[in-house]
């Protein structure tokens, strides 16, 4: 699958059961993402795909992978928890989360090239730099993000789990 193009396309509502049903078999899948049977559920799914901020890769007809761009404001709002040693020279951050690509597809390059685009989309979109969680316990994304230059600043507990705070600057 290495011919795929990993265009950024924005998710629709038509897209959210397809969205759904892809979440759900990465979540049966993995033994190392914090993803089970609630999370991502139906209702915060189809709240990233109105917002706006939900992007997609489709080969063939068929969605690939999703992840969710969208101002860092929006993920630490509501008095929401975050740290204090990210890198303040980024004004305009973007953060992303909820990066899934089909289990039947990883350790293919998928993942790689579906981030690269990602990055490329956050420029496009005008954030300075990104900001994301990333479980503690899933040694393959830790590599892949350490891989691609993110810095870890630091770590936060949520009452789900303990994650790493990635960054990259733009």
């Amino acid at each position: 699958m290495t011919d795929i193009l990993c265009n950024m396309i924005p998710a629709a509502i038509d897209d959210l059961q397809e969205i759904h049903a892809l979440a759900r078999k990465a979540a049966g899948h993995s033994k190392v993402t914090d993803w089970d049977d609630e999370y991502p559920s139906l209702a915060f799914l189809q709240n990233d795909i109105q917002s706006g901020g939900m992007y997609k890769a489709v080969h063939e007809g068929r969605i690939l992978s999703f992840i969710h761009i969208s101002p860092w404001a929006d993920h630490v709002e509501d008095g929401g928890s975050d740290i204090d040693t990210w890198d303040a020279s980024a004004k305009n951050p973007c953060g992303m989360a909820r990066f899934c690509v089909d289990p039947d597809l990883q350790g293919q390059g998928l993942g790689r090239r579906m981030m690269a685009a990602a990055i490329d989309r956050a420029r496009i979109l005008g954030y300075d730099g990104i900001r994301f969680h990333a479980s503690k316990g899933n040694p393959l994304v830790q590599h892949l993000y350490d891989s691609m230059g993110f810095r870890r600043a630091g770590e936060i507990t949520f009452p789900y789990g303990d994650f790493i705070c990635y960054e990259m600057k733009l």
